[in-house]
């Protein structure tokens, strides 16, 4: 084959490959190079690899801004997803640590852009010791009613010690874990069973998480009688009356309480006239009790008569509209009257 039929059929092959150049550089300029643009972002932050003999207890932060340069076309499809990054905090210490979040630490999960900024540039991350401590369970005895009134005696915690773990600092200075209890008046005179959550401070961790408390409430209760009024809830009581006005009521209450009026006529007994009540019609009612804690009611009646009095205005005006019917018909029958004697006559 001579040098020029050669040289003929290399040729082609090379202007494909000048083309297949030209094309990839075109490609690579689009990409990489034309419509360069910045773009911010926000960065969610997941922290790995903390000390299992560590807790952080201040200084770690959500989320971080992240600036970027980088192909228009690829920066709009970052638009679209959830940015994750990973902090790693094995390093960390007891005390302060300083923990860098510079362009160039999140430049390697970033390849295909230019970090260029972060905010915050850093995290200062305060971390402790985790301990233990084995900590008695303190019982607070409290009610709804005054103090003084209920007497409890008898008081058991199960465990009576729990154990607390959390930072150093934190459960260092916690000699006891206080329990609050709320005492049920109704249950004076009985022994109650209960089981109640403990409650600890932020970031320290209680086991076990409930604990069971048994008491006594040895104070008793007693029985009294009274009349309480039924009070009308409207804007206008006036204008109705019930049937019966008062209510004799049996009431069962801490025996401390039996002599304090304050405390029995706390108890109200309320009655709501209904819509389409009507004038001078009795209605049965249904009646509302508002209840003082501690105190319970024995047969309560439910229901009473309530009649709506008639309107004075309505009453007044149907009164003077009857005398004006009666002097016009007395006008009619003199008239009628001088009629007939006007023919009678010869």
């Amino acid at each position: 084959m001579s040098f020029s039929s050669r040289k003929n059929s290399i040729l082609p092959h090379i202007i494909s490959l000048l083309v297949s150049v030209i094309i990839a550089t075109a490609m690579w300029y689009t990409v990489s190079v034309r419509d360069r643009i910045e773009a911010q972002f926000e960065v969610t932050i997941n922290y790995v690899g903390i000390p299992k003999n560590l807790i952080v207890t201040d200084g770690l932060i959500n989320k971080v801004t992240v600036r970027m340069r980088g192909p228009q076309t690829l920066l709009r499809g970052v638009e679209n997803q959830r940015l994750n990054q990973k902090i790693d905090l094995s390093m960390i210490k007891k005390g302060v640590t300083i923990v860098p979040l510079s362009t160039e630490r999140l430049a390697a999960y970033y390849r295909a852009f230019e970090v260029l900024d972060v905010q915050p540039p850093r995290i200062v991350v305060n971390a402790d010791l985790v301990v233990e401590r084995s900590v008695p369970v303190q019982p607070v005895i409290t009610s709804s009613l005054r103090s003084g009134v209920l007497t409890v005696e008898n008081v058991v915690v199960t465990p009576p010690q729990v154990i607390l773990t959390g930072p150093e600092s934190v459960v260092s200075e916690i000699s006891s874990l206080r329990l609050p209890v709320i005492v049920d008046p109704k249950a004076a005179g009985m022994s109650v069973d209960q089981t109640l959550p403990l409650d600890s401070p932020g970031l320290v961790s209680v086991n076990p998480r409930t604990v069971r408390v048994t008491y006594t409430i040895t104070s008793g209760r007693v029985e009294v009688t009274r009349n309480y009024k039924v009070q009308i809830t409207s804007e206008r009581p006036s204008r109705y009356t019930v049937e019966p006005a008062e209510i004799p009521l049996t009431v069962e209450v801490p025996e401390a309480l039996v002599k304090s009026t304050s405390y029995l006529t706390s108890l109200k007994v309320n009655a709501s006239p209904p819509v389409d009540l009507e004038p001078g019609v009795p209605a049965e009612v249904e009646l509302h009790y508002m209840i003082p804690d501690g105190m319970i009611v024995r047969n309560r009646p439910k229901t009473v008569l309530m009649t709506l009095k008639p309107d004075k205005n309505a009453v007044k005006a149907h009164k003077e509209s009857g005398k004006t019917h009666k002097k016009d018909s007395g006008r009619d029958s003199s008239k009628d009257g001088s009629r007939e004697d006007r023919h009678a006559k010869p």
